[in-house]
């Protein structure tokens, strides 16, 4: 870590963070720019009036709309469950209630009302396409490509919209994605070591993983999507390409670059294999990165995946409840840490924690921020904080002191958060809840091991990890 008193290092800060194709859409419930105090107080109002009223249809809305905001996601769906119903009526009701079980992983739910939103409104409306953009999303993240590549959007060219390229994606794909194979079908457990010096400043995690028979030198980064690859990698590996897209991201310096995307026939993570993966072929080499790609955070949702940094490696477990077994037995009797989480678009996953102890900030976990700094802030985090902005010399970037920061109870220190790195407009409310900051590997790693749950939508961490 830098010296407080002292200036950042001139290292640009490559993440994933706001890939724009974070595909599918976002209800901006908030249409107003406000900022976190100004929604914290509206629900204290919004509750109590609620709580006064619980029967009054309006009160219970204007409860659940403003918890989401707040991104408390948990405590919105519970307010929005007795009026977003498979037999409700109304649009906005039936949209948060979706979108929140999407939030949640409840794909069931979200896809009933999904359903019923595209059956009570008209084909060319707002709300239609909201539904179909919903139902993309849930077939997208249940590995159903083939429904959703029946779905069409009204109106829309294909490569108009974000979830357009993701239903052209899809409509393109043959058989079915990720297909798993275990070698050692036992037990059911892979090891990917870590290669590099993970401590050294900026460094992110480095693995090898075999590509249809190739060795690969990847890091990680939960704040991307599908597996990336380098183009010439991808070309010289003879990578498939079905479709397109144009996006942008922080190491681009927010400009939109042209993306094949492709289809690896398999994947080797030491003693698992993926049959079908989808691939992105990135502009990687050519804008100085090193390593051939990256492993992203639909790569480890097939899995029960632990980045374990205590012993330099990533360890994937089946999703099953021998699985969970398996990963408990290495807590060694101590009950781990366990924090809930959501996950907004195609891969961005949000937990709870804390800046300068202001409690309950929505917090993205993206492991790929190659700096020293462990968080990125957003412009309205700073000013709700009443934070000082540094300039980085020669840079666009700023960075802000921060007195303590962490996940949950989890809580470090002083530290510095840099700034100016979103390249998504608007940022702050760009997923209709409030986005206040970017949490990544240097305080990741200091908690020792980190898994990520899909089924329970829960992170664990070591008993240990709170000291």
């Amino acid at each position: 870590m830098i010296p407080l008193n002292g200036s950042p290092r001139r290292s640009l800060p490559w993440t994933f963070a706001l890939v724009a194709a974070t595909s599918g859409a976002t209800s901006a419930v908030c249409q107003t720019p406000k900022l976190r105090g100004e929604v914290e107080r509206d629900l204290v109002r919004a509750e109590t009036a609620f709580r006064a009223a619980p029967n009054d249809g309006d009160k219970r809305r204007a409860y659940a709309n403003t918890s989401f905001q707040l991104g408390d996601v948990w405590q919105a769906r519970d307010a929005i469950a007795p009026l977003a119903t498979p037999a409700s009526s109304n649009p906005a009701d039936l949209e948060l209630g979706a979108k929140l079980a999407l939030l949640l992983s409840d794909y069931r739910r979200a896809e009933a009302l999904y359903q019923r939103l595209q059956a009570v409104t008209a084909g060319d409306s707002a709300a239609q396409t909201t539904a179909i953009e919903g139902l993309a999303m849930v077939y997208y993240q249940t590995n159903q490509f083939d429904k959703g590549g029946r779905l069409r959007l009204p109106n829309v060219a294909d490569d108009d919209r974000r979830s357009g390229s993701l239903l052209a994606y899809m409509r393109a794909f043959s058989g079915k994605p990720y297909g798993i194979e275990w070698s050692n079908s036992n037990e059911k457990v892979a090891h990917l070591p870590m290669i590099n010096d993970i401590m050294a400043p900026g460094a992110l995690p480095t693995m090898v993983v075999e590509i249809n028979g190739h060795p690969v030198n990847f890091i990680l980064d939960t704040g991307g999507d599908r597996l990336y690859l380098d183009e010439g990698v991808a070309q010289s590996l003879g990578i498939k390409t079905i479709s397109k897209r144009r996006s942008r991201y922080a190491y681009t310096k927010g400009e939109y670059v042209d993306e094949p995307l492709g289809v690896a026939d398999r994947v080797k993570l030491g003693a698992v294999t993926l049959r079908n993966v989808p691939v992105i072929v990135a502009k990687w080499k050519v804008l100085g990165q090193k390593t051939d790609g990256v492993v992203t955070t639909q790569m480890l949702k097939q899995f029960l995946s632990t980045v374990d940094y205590s012993n330099k490696r990533i360890t994937l477990r089946e999703r099953s409840d021998r699985g969970k077994r398996q990963l408990m037995e290495t807590f060694g009797g101590q009950a781990p840490i366990e924090l809930p989480f959501f996950m907004t678009g195609t891969h961005l996953m949000f937990a709870k924690g804390s800046l300068n102890d202001h409690q309950g900030l929505n917090l993205l976990l993206d492991s790929g921020l190659a700096f020293t700094m462990p968080l990125v802030i957003v412009n309205e985090t700073v000013e709700f904080l009443g934070l000082p902005k540094n300039p980085v010399p020669n840079t666009k970037f700023f960075w802000s002191p921060i007195t303590s920061h962490g996940l949950g109870d989890m809580t470090r220190g002083a530290t510095q958060a840099l700034g100016n790195v979103m390249v998504e407009e608007n940022p702050y409310w760009s997923h209709g809840f409030l986005f206040d900051a970017l949490v990544s590997h240097q305080y990741l790693r200091q908690l020792g091991s980190w898994t990520i749950d899909f089924d329970a939508m829960k992170y664990y961490f070591p008993a240990g990890a709170r000291t």
